[in-house]
């Protein structure tokens, strides 16, 4: 399967399918909603059927492996059938995430011929996702083309200040909005959260396309705009040098073909749920950001104590500029745009008539609002269909759960690298803590220790507790009952695998949601799987044009 596609035709199946997934995570909610920090307080390992528990407690790491992939390389025992029916219906309710080949004719063809007919013309190659492998073969798997911290396939120009995962990301998607761009007709595409413009770049240089960036963090934007300046002296150097090898002796009309590429736009605002698409494109259209010091409005629109953009660019103060009918053919983008502000990218697509399509890739679910924090303009659930669905409700722990990656994990129960005892370690530690500071909370204070795998679980205890501002002595009849409790590492280890297998669920979940709420707006969308998932965890890509 290439890809999901919810149209006229496919979103009946697709609701239906979503609401069995739905009722597949309500049977696992204990599993689901548990931190594995909490294994021991709470005792996890309780939660598992007894027949799990007695082939889980035998199997060695690169064997729990397999509960994370569609074969069974790796498993030497008879696993129970509730298990292996576990496992199946885990790989039934996770949606492909195989890479789609952007380069291949037949994508390319299909979204040349969606041009001119609408998005149900892309149909995939099922309406219901079956069981897929989870995880990318070797011979598609993109670290193999990471060498010394640099992305080989992606051009070297475009490498400067990126790290490998996201020269992987932005050449992907500049492809895919390259293709979008071919099929919408629209030129100028608009970049949210877009940082500090990496993507723009590529779409600019790489694909010859209008970009505008808009970032809520002021800090950026002067970043963004060097690095375009650079790139454009770069390359500008680079085709004056390949000329004059060529012996070209004018050089002037290719070099000042690249001198007239419009540099991206880089504008500083924060988008919020509740904006309307009239401030959208105000934002859009301006000149350039506000760029005092602090990036504090000092206009008159607001009081000094308005949170919406007391530390962010008034859009009411944008200097407009005029802009052409093409112009107004917007692409609407965003780069892992981070917990409600996808929803939001989707919110302001449906309702702009000016955007034309959309291409998304979201990652941090647990920070989307739901309706038990705000009550309206959620992140999740965003359809109609979804809200009225009895319990579509996940909690902050599914939601954080869904962004782990089974891919990177299957790997290092494979590899059984001596890090994986750590599990173990944190939930040993957690009974420490909270007999130290019961109210202590969960997720507050974010615990790193460096080479903690080379410790003695007592000295890691130690620092531990030091960084989190508590006392570092240990009750010495505490320690040993929880130093014996140290060859249950793989217990945890188990445990924590059964529940990194429902991750796909839960966020296969979330991404259809998303589809259905664009499909009650009349509009037709399909996720593509465009990253590797070994290199980029969240690689589903939400397109849609009108």
């Amino acid at each position: 399967m290439e890809f999901v596609c919810c149209n006229n035709n496919s979103a009946q199946s697709l609701q239906s399918y979503h609401t069995n997934a739905l009722n597949f995570i309500a049977l696992y909610k204990t599993v689901v909603d548990a931190y594995v920090s909490n294994y021991f307080v709470e005792d996890h390992w309780k939660k598992l059927p007894n027949s799990w528990k007695d082939v889980l407690y035998c199997m060695d790491t690169d064997e729990l492996s397999d509960l994370l992939s569609v074969t069974s390389k790796h498993c030497r025992r008879v696993l129970p059938l509730s298990l292996l029916c576990f496992k199946s219906c885990t790989q039934t309710y996770s949606l492909g995430r195989y890479p789609v080949d952007l380069d291949s004719d037949k994508i390319k063809q299909k979204f040349k011929d969606n041009g001119s007919a609408g998005c149900d013309v892309m149909e995939s190659n099922q309406n219901i996702p079956v069981p897929v492998q989870l995880e990318v073969p070797d011979s598609m798997k993109s670290k193999h083309s990471v060498k010394d911290g640099q992305y080989l396939p992606l051009n070297q120009c475009f490498r400067k200040h990126v790290k490998p995962k996201k020269q992987h990301e932005i050449l992907q998607l500049g492809k895919l909005i390259s293709l979008l761009s071919q099929a919408s007709g629209s030129k100028h595409v608009v970049d949210v959260g877009a940082g500090q413009g990496h993507l723009s770049r590529i779409l600019t240089f790489g694909h010859s396309l209008k970009v505008t960036t808009v970032e809520a963090s002021g800090c950026h934007a002067p970043k963004a705009e060097k690095f375009d300046k650079d790139m454009s002296y770069t390359i500008r150097s680079h085709l004056k040098r390949k000329l004059k090898e060529s012996k070209v002796i004018d050089t002037t009309d290719e070099t000042c073909a690249v001198d007239s590429i419009p540099l991206p736009n880089h504008v500083t605002c924060m988008i919020q749920p509740n904006t309307t698409p009239g401030d959208f494109l105000q934002v859009i259209n301006s000149e350039t950001s506000i760029s005092n010091e602090d990036n504090l409005c000092q206009c008159s629109n607001h009081g000094p104590d308005d949170s919406l953009f007391r530390l962010q660019t008034c859009i009411k103060c944008f200097k407009m500029r005029e802009i052409s009918h093409e112009d107004k053919r917007l692409l609407l983008t965003g780069l892992h745009a981070c917990g409600d502000l996808t929803p939001t990218i989707l919110r302001v697509f449906a309702r702009c008539d000016d955007i034309r399509g959309v291409a998304s890739v979201g990652c941090c679910y647990m920070k989307m609002s739901t309706k038990e924090s705000v009550s309206e303009d959620v992140g999740y659930p965003l359809s109609k269909f979804v809200s009225k669905l009895p319990d579509h409700q996940l909690t902050y722990e599914a939601r954080e759960m869904a962004c782990h990656s089974i891919d990177v994990y299957r790997q290092r129960l494979l590899d059984n690298p001596p890090n994986l005892k750590l599990h173990c370690y944190r939930a040993l530690l957690q009974k420490i803590i909270l007999h130290k500071k019961p109210d202590f909370v969960f997720g507050a204070t974010k615990l790193t220790i460096k080479k903690a795998e080379q410790m003695g679980f007592e000295r890691y205890a130690k620092i531990a507790l030091e960084k989190l501002g508590l006392d570092c002595e240990i009750d010495s009849d505490i320690l040993k009952t929880l130093l014996c409790k140290l060859s249950n590492w793989k217990d945890v280890v188990a445990f924590y695998t059964i529940r990194l297998a429902l991750a796909p669920v839960v966020e296969t979940v979330i991404l259809l949601d998303r589809m259905f709420y664009l499909k009650e707006q009349g509009i037709s969308s399909y996720l593509i799987p465009v990253f590797d998932p070994s290199l980029s965890p969240r690689n589903f890509a939400l397109v849609a044009y009108k």
